[in-house]
């Protein structure tokens, strides 16, 4: 009787034995995500990624990753390309109502930094196929979504004096549709919805149609930014052109359709009220006050005077490898604004409202 009692109990103990080394699996599967995503962030070539902390949210299959720096390895680079608090990776549950088993990924609060230099190994200029790879393996399922809530882009170059350092903050995006267009042959099915405020004023917004499978880049993209104050742009235009604004506000309209590698567009920048030359600013340096006067003079004898408006239309074309600048016609374009049509720097009405009010929140 004795050894019966004793085998009924052999279910409880396996059954507690099960429990608890569930539990002691559970509290040893963040460490054990957390070192796989910095394996994996360590084998891209030229940056070495690190995260801070990996917690599992196993009810909605998602885990988030926190404290996300990638950095640059090679030369001297004195900012993280990129940086993020949290990055949550998930199963889209509106699409898996659907039949499709995809995930989706939200980026919050992250930083990202271009840098400009002298230098291929002081640069930080782009994102390459590593990098969709590397994303890839940190999470079983395909990359159906992604969104940014409140995200900042900086374009740096600190070989200049003063250093330049161009901002978009407050960018909200959304990208839809990244696995479809693989079952669609030649459709332009995946779209990235954006919008931001660059240099803590003027405000912009842009969506891309693309294909995401395509071997060479095809898209359609249409943007548009709104009254920038000239002055915000100080910095790069004194390190790139050698002017300083005073006053004036800048709007820039674009858009561009690219086919297997090969683009074609446009973008128009139009300066309203711009002034450039200071005599009472500019007459420390000799060279400078001789040209901001020459250029300042231009511009404004260039201009459409009712308007008070500078601008122009430069044609885009070519491929990405060996693009074409149509020079002569931005030059006619100048003159073509000021004595024929002032250009608005703006894109079509229709265009215009097609570009929706960006909602990167999880569609589910």
């Amino acid at each position: 009787m004795k050894r019966k009692r004793h085998w009924y109990r052999w279910p409880f103990y396996i059954g507690l034995f099960l429990l608890i080394l569930l539990v002691i699996v559970r509290a040893l599967l963040p460490f054990w995500v957390r070192d796989y995503v910095n394996r994996k962030l360590s084998e891209m070539p030229d940056y070495r990624g690190h995260v801070a902390e990996v917690t599992l949210h196993i009810w909605r299959g998602a885990y988030q990753i926190h404290g996300v720096d990638i950095e640059k390895t090679t030369g001297h680079v004195p900012v993280p390309f990129f940086s993020a608090p949290v990055i949550d990776l998930s199963v889209q549950w509106r699409a898996l109502f659907d039949g499709a088993l995809v995930g989706e990924i939200d980026f919050y609060h992250p930083q990202m930094n271009f840098v400009n230099a002298p230098s291929k190994a002081n640069s930080q200029v782009g994102i390459d196929k590593p990098w969709t790879q590397t994303i890839k393996q940190l999470f079983p399922l395909k990359i159906n979504r992604f969104g940014v809530h409140n995200g900042e882009i900086h374009y740096r170059d600190f070989s200049k004096k003063p250093p330049v350092d161009v901002v978009m903050d407050r960018v909200q995006m959304v990208a839809t549709n990244l696995t479809n267009s693989k079952k669609l042959s030649k459709s332009l099915v995946a779209e990235i919805q954006m919008q931001g405020r660059l240099m803590q004023s003027g405000e912009y917004k842009s969506q891309i149609a693309l294909d995401p499978y395509a071997a060479k880049p095809t898209f359609t993209y249409r943007g548009e930014l709104e009254d920038l104050p000239l002055v915000k742009l100080n910095e790069f235009a004194k390190a790139y052109a050698s002017i300083t604004f005073e006053k004036g506000t800048l709007r820039v309209a674009s858009e561009l359709t690219s086919t297997d590698g090969a683009f074609k567009g446009y973008v128009e920048p139009v300066f309203d009220h711009m002034a450039i030359f200071s005599p009472e600013h500019d007459s420390d340096n000799p060279v400078d006050f001789v040209w901001q006067g020459i250029v300042g003079g231009l511009t404004r004898i260039l201009r459409n005077q009712p308007k008070d408006r500078f601008g122009t239309k430069v044609p885009l074309s070519g491929n990405f490898d060996n693009p074409k600048p149509a020079i002569m016609t931005t030059i006619l374009n100048v003159f073509r604004n000021a004595f024929i049509q002032a250009f608005t720097g703006t894109l079509q009405e229709q265009k215009r409202q097609n570009i929706p009010d960006v909602n990167p929140n999880k569609s589910d």
